[in-house]
């Protein structure tokens, strides 16, 4: 069984598992109660970029990656800088495209694809990596020619797989972690039961799904993967959802670890 390095990835929470729980500061306030000292951030929760680098500062969380939408690269781009360079985060993540954005040719994903591009080689002048975030609708196609992978074609992207809809897809997902091992940056991990219907439904703490987790945490331990990121979309019990994830994963890595 493939085995950790000690230190090789973190366990992380993905702030917006707790978007449902006040301002940014009651959301952190939750998450350190749960044993976390390391996040990824969700935009700007409508802040400036010096009152969330405080307010994260004053908490004394690391940020290790922060989402932002495609209208936020479009019009804020020159505060996502800002804020990341305030943080000493280095990685921006790119999560999600909106129906009435999304293309459905592969031409229009060509042309997402060279946006993304070209914002990540201004991101990395200032030393910030671009990491593109699936969902189930960019695994569409054929193997070599799903929206994912003519994203990652542009070779300054990285790529953050989040194996809940990877699973939903109905992906090989140790498989296609192995194809883009050298391009993960870091992963949402998050439990599926897929049979469960196509809404918020299928979504389960960690551990409780149907995700054979052994073969895609070796594939991640075998990439570049730095973080493993606990997140819920949709979650009835917050606190649960944290401390369930992070015992999981702590227990995973343990055994894997020596």
């Amino acid at each position: 069984m493939k085995r950790f390095n000690e230190g090789q990835m973190r366990v992380s929470a993905q702030l917006y598992t707790v978007r449902q729980r006040g301002d940014l500061a009651a959301q952190l306030d939750l998450v350190a109660s749960c044993g976390f000292t390391d996040v990824e951030t969700v935009g700007f929760h409508g802040l400036s970029p010096n009152e969330v680098a405080a307010c994260v500062t004053s908490s004394g969380f690391r940020v290790r990656s922060a989402h932002f939408d495609w209208e936020e690269f479009e019009t804020c781009l020159e505060d996502i800088v800002a804020l990341l360079g305030l943080l000493e985060c280095p990685v921006a993540v790119m999560p999600w495209l909106t129906p009435k954005v999304r293309p459905d040719t592969a031409e229009g994903w060509r042309a997402v694809s060279g946006q993304l591009a070209e914002w990540a080689d201004h991101l990395s002048s200032h030393g910030i990596r671009l990491a593109y975030h699936n969902h189930d609708f960019d695994l569409v196609g054929e193997t070599g020619a799903t929206p994912l992978d003519i994203v990652l074609e542009q070779e300054n992207l990285s790529w953050q797989p989040d194996i809940g809809w990877l699973a939903v897809a109905g992906c090989d997902i140790a498989r296609i972690l192995d194809r883009f091992a050298s391009r993960i940056v870091s992963a949402h991990i998050k439990d599926a039961d897929p049979a469960a219907g196509i809404g918020d439904e299928r979504w389960r703490d960690l551990g409780q799904g149907v995700i054979d987790w052994a073969p895609v945490l070796c594939a991640l331990a075998d990439s570049a993967c730095t973080d493993l990121l606990v997140e819920h979309d949709e979650t009835g019990n917050h606190r649960r959802t944290l401390e369930t994830g992070r015992r999981f994963l702590m227990d995973q890595m343990a055994e894997r670890c020596g």
